[in-house]
């Protein structure tokens, strides 16, 4: 069994960040992860980094390659589940066991699904969750475009650069999105926006043909050859099931503002607490405070 410092879950943002600050704290450093990025690396635009201007996955690459300089463990595998065992915690993997005297979780989320007709049987024939992987394969194409947030309006705008035609499919009446976003979108002549509409079924024989929208009341089928659905996400937070940490109503993990949870020496940061503001920088942030947190706990006890 390796054992750690501190186990940082989630090497994203928060995580990577976490892990930068602990090392340079002079901490056993362990990083377990499926990857590496997280949804960041989905990000086709990111305009609001301070200093950077670029894709998501360019930024993750940048934060990866710092931590590296140090002598941080990066276990590339999924957790299964943590628990207290004594003073200590174990996170479990298909192939490891890791212990450690604090843990960070910051696994992020996952995308939501529409749950509707076509959606599953297109997947890769069509269905999309991520424009920054397979807007290439629409070049001059007409597509859909499901949600109305930052990711999607991102999406929307990136995918009209390529693509023939660009719906935008929304169930409200005002996108939710950043000003600028909504400037753009406006001055695209080949992007069409259904405000109070919504997807009702995913068209198609072997591949995506089209989708069946209710707009305005009214049923409508859009000719598309893909649909990219951004209409959020949900924390990637299942496996603390044993450890009993306290969650909001939609399962994100509570934190204070130094991102404790509810079990002492346990953290949480970036997209899988309960913090209203899901941003790249604010999970950063986050990871820094969660970082420093547990360094006093640690520093307490020694």
């Amino acid at each position: 069994m390796k054992t750690y410092d501190i186990l940082i879950i989630g090497a994203g943002p928060a995580g990577l960040t976490a892990g930068l600050y602990s090392a340079r704290n002079g901490l056993k450093v362990g990083i377990v992860s499926k990857d590496i990025g997280g949804t960041v690396n989905s990000i086709l635009r990111l305009e609001n980094w301070p200093g950077f201007k670029g894709s998501g996955a360019e930024l993750m690459k940048k934060f990866y390659e710092q931590v590296k300089k140090y002598e941080v463990d990066f276990i590339i595998e999924e957790v299964a589940s943590i628990e207290k065992i004594g003073k200590k915690f174990v996170a479990k993997t298909k192939n490891n066991e890791l212990e450690c005297n604090a843990l960070i979780i910051a696994t992020g989320t996952e995308r939501k699904k529409l749950k509707i007709p076509g959606e599953d049987e297109f997947l890769g024939k069509g269905v999309s969750y991520c424009a920054t992987c397979d807007s290439f394969f629409f070049k001059n194409k007409d597509v859909a475009v499901i949600g109305g947030s930052d990711c999607a309006t991102t999406s929307a705008l990136a995918l009209s650069d390529t693509s023939k035609k660009v719906y935008l499919i929304y169930r409200g009446e005002k996108l939710k999105c950043e000003d600028i976003n909504k400037e753009r979108l406006n001055k695209k002549k080949n992007v069409e926006i259904f405000y109070n509409s919504f997807p009702l079924e995913i068209l198609g024989k072997e591949k995506v043909e089209g989708i069946r929208v209710m707009s305005k009341g009214k049923k409508e089928d859009i000719k598309v050859d893909g649909v990219f659905i951004e209409v959020g996400s949900t924390p990637l937070a299942e496996f603390t099931k044993k450890i009993g940490l306290k969650m909001d109503n939609e399962k994100f993990i509570k934190v204070d503002e130094n991102m404790k949870t509810s079990v002492v020496g346990i953290y949480a940061a970036g997209d899988v607490t309960n913090h209203k503001l899901k941003q790249v920088v604010v999970s950063a942030s986050q990871g820094a405070i969660a970082a420093k947190s547990a360094y006093d706990l640690l520093s307490n006890k020694r």
